[in-house]
């Protein structure tokens, strides 16, 4: 390539460097049938052995419309189908939920672990609200949960923190799990349950809960951070969100107080996302007022030295977030119930929650009084939404939340991330892989790292456009062809 060809690409990529804005879209394909009452929360993939597939949760019934699968579907990409784990998860004489789904290895390979409140796993009671699935058996856990115990538990998260990795557990005040004191705080190994601390602890009359945990460090060391509703752990005064210090192998309040509007008012998830000002870690659930005074916020960041309210003043209670790229870059999400103003469904654009696509999830509500999202899950390039709503995008025949038609689907929907690439735009203007909605100088770099032949010989790789000659098609080969091919290209996708 001569100097001046050189020169005269590194222009046009220059010039390409602000990518176009794409528009993401609504895939209704797993909330039809959907569900027929209660509602999907937890959603997760898992590969069994016989291919990955998604397992989708909550207190919902006649998953994919089919009457046998209740609390616990399994979605198979592959051909569309849902179908039961095994003989599935039974209420027993209460009502059931599942709360938290997670692969794990425990040290006989890799199962998956299911926890909520329920009475059956595999029709046995013996994995009563604390059980795994190998991909054909359920088995218990040692949990000693009965349906005459509190025994919701409410999240799971893996970590080493000194005694080999465990699978860390906090729910409801569970006075016991496993046979150990536990007050909804402990750890399991794979074979023996351990304590952690000695739990949460009340002052007041409210029944204490943690609902989540997160694994950060925010520059002061390794944390695993908790929320829910509590104003001690271990002993140490902290109101609805503390953290395990690893170091120390102690408890901690940090930052200001976050103050519920009223001694209900809880936690309810975590999730670390870098908004251009560095990673942090966001906490979300019902109102409260940092240290007591200013606007009433859902959720707040703690970046290491204090806490920051996000978003505007909004009902109800943020029940799920998740971090996902729609295509446009990456943003943080959340679901809701009462979350009406930003339709039960919201993105954080410009420090404000906003409805989801302009609209959210809507109204009717599968069955109750009204609609909620209370699950999120990013499932490759679709971002995942589960709840009890009936319809999505459109304008809510309720709250009058967005406009145009809604699409129907019940309880479970997708928003499909979009892209601006066409031929020969698979890279960046710095040659990383991606696409930008420009052929420009950055296609050529990433062409330099791709000569060869494509993985399997298969054609249409990245890089691989056209054949020896240019001719637009692919051949199997990243190659001279490509390059010429490319020439033809330069310039924003149509």
């Amino acid at each position: 390539m001569t100097t001046a060809r050189f020169a005269t690409l590194m222009m046009l990529g220059l010039a390409g460097s602000a990518s176009a804005q794409c528009d993401p879209s609504w895939d209704t394909t797993l909330g039809n049938p959907g569900i027929t009452s209660g509602y999907i929360q937890p959603m997760t993939e898992w590969d069994d052995g016989t291919g990955a597939k998604l397992y989708v949760g909550g207190s919902a019934v006649d998953y994919g419309g089919l009457a046998a699968i209740d609390y616990l579907g399994v979605y198979n990409p592959a051909d569309g189908t849902w179908s039961r784990p095994g003989l599935g998860i039974g209420q027993g004489s209460t009502n059931a939920f599942l709360t938290k789904m997670l692969p794990w290895d425990d040290g006989d390979g890799e199962k998956l672990y299911v926890i909520g409140q329920f009475n059956f796993a595999g029709g046995s009671d013996a994995g009563n609200s604390f059980a795994r699935w190998d991909g054909t058996d359920w088995e218990g856990v040692g949990a000693g949960f009965t349906q005459a115990t509190v025994r919701a538990s409410y999240d799971l998260l893996p970590a080493d923190i000194g005694d080999g990795e465990r699978l860390y557990v906090c729910g409801s005040q569970w006075g016991t799990i496993g046979g150990v004191t536990a007050n909804g705080l402990a750890s399991f190994d794979g074979a023996t349950f351990h304590q952690w601390g000695n739990g949460l602890g009340v002052q007041g009359t409210f029944n204490p809960f943690a609902a989540a945990m997160a694994d950060w460090d925010d520059g002061s060391g390794r944390a695993i951070y908790v929320c829910g509703r509590f104003d001690s752990v271990d002993g140490v005064a902290a109101r609805n969100v503390a953290r395990f210090n690893v170091a120390s192998g102690q408890w901690e309040s940090f930052g200001q107080s976050l103050v519920p509007v009223s001694s209900l008012q809880n936690m309810t998830t975590f999730e670390i996302f870098d908004d251009g000002t560095g990673p942090a870690l966001y906490v979300a659930g019902t109102g409260f007022r940092i240290n007591g005074g200013g606007p009433i916020y859902l959720a707040a960041k703690w970046d290491g030295t204090s806490w920051t309210g996000i978003g505007q003043t909004v009902s109800g209670r943020i029940t799920d977030l998740e971090v996902f790229d729609d295509g446009n870059g990456p943003a943080l999400y959340a679901s809701g119930t009462a979350f009406f103003e930003v339709g039960y469904f919201a993105k954080l654009e410009a420090g404000l929650w906003q409805p989801v696509l302009g609209s959210g999830v809507n109204n009717p509500p599968v069955n109750g009084n009204f609609a909620s999202a209370f699950g999120l899950y990013a499932w490759g390039d679709q971002l995942l939404v589960g709840g009890n709503f009936t319809q999505v995008g459109g304008q809510d025949p309720s709250t009058g939340v967005g406009s145009g038609t809604p699409l129907p689907a019940r309880g479970l929907a997708a928003v499909v991330a979009c892209s601006d690439a066409c031929t020969g735009d698979f890279a960046d203007d710095f040659g990383n892989l991606g696409g930008d909605g420009m052929v420009s100088f950055g296609d050529f770099l990433a062409l330099l790292g791709l000569i060869g032949p494509c993985p399997g010989g298969t054609p249409g790789c990245p890089g691989d456009i056209a054949d020896d000659f240019g001719n637009l098609g692919g051949d199997g080969m990243v190659s001279f062809g490509d390059f010429l091919a490319l020439l033809g290209l330069i310039g924003p996708c149509p």
